[in-house]
């Protein structure tokens, strides 16, 4: 990937990151299913606007948009309900970590169903490593009694699942404005959710603390909103793959952010386990083991000589 690429993921992995902590403060006063909703209608409310005031395009014919609402079922309400909900349960953290296994069903869905993206060494030893490193970080809460076969858990890995499948997807958009593609599939995920308003029980919205509106707000525009413009963008020019490992990065962002703000403890393993991360994202992006190779070689030449 290009520098550029890289920038663009750091910037994403520390805005998701923040995710995890504005979704638990919002659960405070929230239920699940009514913080998705006003989170993704705000969400679309203000990129739709952004369309119009940049004089975008919309998508024409009944087909494409279809697609693209589709693309906003498994890419944002399912996954987003799924993970809110687990949150009521797991703290932020360990939320963050389980989503970090999304490339792990991407590279593997991505060799059978693309054409450019398919498995290398290189990418199946950084995986591995990252993956290493998600194992160290969440070893305390698995021996607390944590385990991936509870229904949170499974609800986490079910949203990354969906993530893997929708960053694939997305690849057909590339030629369509990331700010449209964005606007068009949070529609998508509202007309999904807007059938559980028959439920009733709509909360006190008027009642709800500064900080819970707070949350919300940066949930809805910067979370999901200008998230998802960045996360489309480099789908379209680093590919899906590459694109999915921002989940690999996001965990180091939320345990920061959830040991200064909500007070969340970064323990030993959680720093051991942020090298690992990192090492398995140096590893798959190559430049640095290319450098080190090429600067290896001349030397060895030489000594042979």
């Amino acid at each position: 990937m290009r520098t550029r690429d890289w920038l663009w993921m750091i910037l994403l992995s520390v805005i998701w990151g923040s995710a995890f902590m504005f979704i638990k403060i919002a659960l405070r006063e929230m239920p699940p299913f009514w913080l998705i909703y006003v989170r993704l209608t705000i969400a679309a409310a203000v990129m739709v606007c952004i369309c119009l005031l940049m004089k975008l395009p919309f998508p024409v014919g009944w087909r494409n948009w279809l697609s693209i609402g589709f693309l906003g079922v498994i890419n944002t309400g399912l996954p987003f309900y799924l993970i809110t909900w687990a949150q009521q349960h797991v703290d932020s953290s360990t939320a963050s970590i389980l989503n970090a296994t999304s490339p792990v069903f991407v590279m593997i869905l991505a060799h059978f169903w693309t054409d450019d993206e398919k498995l290398t060494t290189r990418k199946v030893v950084g995986v591995f490593a990252g993956i290493s490193g998600i194992v160290v970080m969440v070893w305390s809460s698995l021996s607390n009694g944590i385990v991936l076969a509870g229904m949170a858990q499974m609800a986490i890995l079910g949203a990354t699942f969906n993530y893997a499948i929708s960053g694939i997807y997305a690849r057909r958009f590339r030629n369509i404005s990331s700010t449209m593609v964005s606007a068009v599939s949070l529609l998508g995920a509202v007309l999904l959710l807007s059938p559980g308003l028959l439920s009733g029980g709509c909360p006190d919205l008027l009642s709800l603390a500064p900080l819970t509106w707070f949350a919300i707000a940066m949930l809805s525009i910067f979370c999901t909103g200008i998230a998802y413009i960045i996360y489309f963008r480099i789908i379209a020019t680093a590919g899906a793959t590459n694109a999915i490992l921002v989940t690999l990065m996001i965990p180091v962002s939320a345990l920061i952010l959830g040991n200064i703000i909500l007070g969340e403890t970064l323990k030993a393993n959680d720093i051991i386990g942020m090298l690992l991360i990192f090492s398995g994202l140096l590893i798959i992006d190559g430049r640095l083991l290319n450098a080190l190779y090429a600067h290896a070689a001349p030397q060895k030449s030489n000594i042979t000589a």
